[in-house]
């Protein structure tokens, strides 16, 4: 228990003594999560419409990878007159299934809420006419028209900004502990007894230079003895 005391107080010490570094590397990591996580990003929306696809099983997997074909797209790219190329558009495209049903969800990604709206309603209507031309499929119904979301799905977060402080913080005490390892000066009665073998018999205080000089310059008291002298 004695040793576990005086290992908690070396401990308290140590992270006294280095405070300042410790402080300054968090700061800074802390003010550099804040700069990153503060840079101008441009926000993205997401708008979704919703179809449904008759088909079997083995022709569902084809038709709903039909969607972001580029016989699809690039249909899309000239009647919204995009600036992109089909596989730009693809990238922006995800096709999901509602708990393996009929119901296929078609999502866009944009920067502009309405331009991804209008993208994904372009999409099922070549989508739909490409199917039926292509595969045969004529049994797929627009269950929900998208419409725009104006709510950015890549909103502000302050999880780096607490990631980059418990970072700084980590480093800064491991920093500091490996610096006091370094450090071989000698400060205490223990670390005498340790570096040299030897134990302390005592400790002379420290005496300020005013008292020592003021201590000479003091007249010293005369001494005063008497003698009987026989007759």
């Amino acid at each position: 228990m004695e040793t576990r005391e005086i290992d908690l107080r070396i401990v308290f010490q140590t992270i006294k003594k280095r405070l300042w570094l410790i402080a300054l590397i968090t700061g800074l990591l802390t003010v550099l999560g804040i700069l990153y996580n503060s840079r101008p990003e441009p926000q993205v929306f997401v708008s979704s419409t919703r179809v449904i696809i008759s088909a079997n099983s083995e022709m569902m997997t084809t038709v709903r990878a039909l969607v972001r074909e580029p016989i699809v797209l690039n249909g899309v790219i000239n009647e919204l007159q995009l600036n992109a190329t089909p596989g730009q558009l693809r990238s922006q495209i995800r096709v999901d299934s509602v708990d393996s049903s009929l119901i296929t969800v078609i999502s866009v990604l944009d920067s502009h809420p309405e331009r991804a709206a209008d993208v994904a309603n372009a999409i099922v209507d070549h989508y739909r006419e490409v199917a039926m031309d292509t595969l045969g499929v004529h049994n797929i119904r627009l269950l929900t028209a998208a419409e725009p979301n104006p709510v950015p799905i890549n909103t502000t977060s302050n999880t780096i900004v607490y990631i980059a402080f418990i970072v700084g913080l980590i480093l800064s005490i491991t920093l500091a502990f490996l610096l006091e390892s370094l450090d071989d000066s000698v400060r205490t009665e223990q670390d005498v007894e340790t570096r040299l073998g030897l134990n302390m018999l005592g400790q002379v205080s420290g005496i300020k230079s005013r008292s020592v000089t003021q201590q000479i310059r003091k007249p010293k008291s005369a001494i005063i003895r008497s003698e009987s002298i026989g007759p």
